[in-house]
């Protein structure tokens, strides 16, 4: 096998490698866990240094193993938490080693499979790493830049994650004609408008074929997020109130604890002091002290996974009733698809905005598309389905291949840059 180039799709929730030759079909690799796909979660085990990746990660601390389990590593790219780092079994490590140790496992799965080492590489990057901020998105390009070289790779290129997923279905197109790629996937939800054909594909350059990219950071873990915030946090005292003057009890440790990058942070002895001195003046003590009981224990990642598996359930049932043994009281929660919908109706608001928003900068309308490539695992959600069908009664779907169409799309267009 003659490989000359990779695609690492490293994404927020899951990530996959392709490869791809002169003489060979760019091809997606099966990982440790016999799949496309690799859950981005990272676990060290206490008193370990090298620490374990993706189901073995999640396994690891869902068995209840002393730990640090962390996911969702992608959204500190271009934050300030890449310089400060973060403390692990009492050291002080730096997010760049963390994620170039993911991403080395990646290459060394690709590397054992192809027989050979990989020097070129095409990263997928979203349109924008962070909204409204230039300077984040630039500093986090060169911040994924640097962790692959660190991994090994010699020369490393980028493309935007939903026009990689347009090359990766072109290959099936017989005529010409205008896509539109919605790529929503944990972290963000990026669009392109790009014209595909059988006789563009083995084009060099494809910047006259990219009429328009944009995107919004807003993804899966964000409806993870409405859906803890609207139908979980209540069970731990969630807009309850407190004191002589009935104030609402304080709010940000519910959002921290919805959030996968920051739930880390709600376990500090700074946030379990206020949330004592809240439960003291606490006018529904009952609920209020679940949330205590949650930090002290740091359950936030459990409670986390029980909120994203309900969503997936959601996306197929009509009613998911979920107990929370962990919790405080054993609370047994009832919640249905509206609920679900309802919650998540604003940010899905936002991602049809970031979709329009790309027609226009393209100077085309909505009938002119003829294809609509949908791909990252948030597209599975039926209320997002119905919105896009909405959107573009007139076009063709392509929904295959959803989570892993990034990653072999990236490895076409490495297998163009680096002939």
């Amino acid at each position: 096998m003659s490989v000359i180039s990779c695609g690492i799709d490293f994404g927020t929730s899951n990530s996959a490698i392709a490869v791809s030759g002169l003489d060979i079909q760019p091809e997606l690799i099966k990982l440790k866990n016999n799949k496309f796909t690799e859950p981005s979660t990272i676990f060290y085990r206490e008193g370990c240094s090298m620490p374990l990746f993706g189901e073995e990660a999640e396994q690891a601390y869902m068995d209840g193993e002393q730990g640090r389990f962390m996911r969702s590593l992608k959204r500190v790219l271009g934050s300030d938490l890449m310089s400060s780092g973060t403390l692990i079994n009492g050291k002080l490590y730096q997010f760049s080693d963390i994620l170039s140790l993911f991403i080395k496992s990646l290459k060394g799965q690709a590397e054992k499979h192809c027989g050979q080492s990989l020097e070129n590489v095409v990263m997928g990057r979203p349109v924008h790493f962070r909204d409204n901020d230039e300077k984040g998105d630039k500093r986090a390009e060169v911040e994924l830049e640097m962790i692959a070289r660190k991994t090994g790779f010699k020369n490393v290129s980028f493309q935007y994650e939903p026009i990689a997923a347009a090359f990766a279905h072109e290959e099936n197109l017989e005529k010409e004609t205008l896509a539109c790629v919605v790529d929503i996937g944990g972290g963000t939800s990026d669009f392109s408008v790009i014209r595909l054909g059988n006789k563009l594909r083995e084009k060099t350059e494809r910047k006259d074929d990219i009429l328009a990219n944009s995107g919004v950071r807003i993804g899966g873990n964000d409806f993870d997020k409405d859906l803890n915030i609207e139908c979980f946090m209540p069970e731990l005292g969630y807009k309850t109130t407190y004191g002589l003057q009935n104030l609402p009890v304080p709010s940000s440790q519910y959002f921290d604890l919805a959030e996968w990058s920051k739930v880390n942070s709600v376990y500090s002895y700074k946030n379990q002091k206020i949330v004592s001195e809240v439960l003291s003046n606490a006018h529904q003590p009952e609920l209020y002290a679940r949330l205590l009981d949650l930090i002290r224990k740091e359950n936030g990642h459990r409670l986390l996974n029980d909120v994203e598996q309900t969503k997936i359930i959601l996306t197929e049932q009509e009613t998911e009733y979920r107990k929370l043994p962990y919790i405080k009281g054993a609370p047994k929660i009832c919640i249905k698809k509206d609920d679900f919908e309802k919650s998540i109706t604003g940010d899905v608001e936002k991602i049809s905005n970031a979709m329009a928003e790309c027609l226009t900068l393209a100077g085309v309308k909505k009938e002119n598309i003829g294809l609509v490539i949908l791909t990252g695992g948030s597209t599975e959600i039926p209320f997002v389905q119905k919105t896009m069908y909405r959107y573009f009664p007139h076009a063709v779907f392509s929904t295959e291949n959803k989570l892993a169409s990034v990653g072999l799309g990236l490895a076409f267009d490495g297998r163009r840059k680096f002939a």
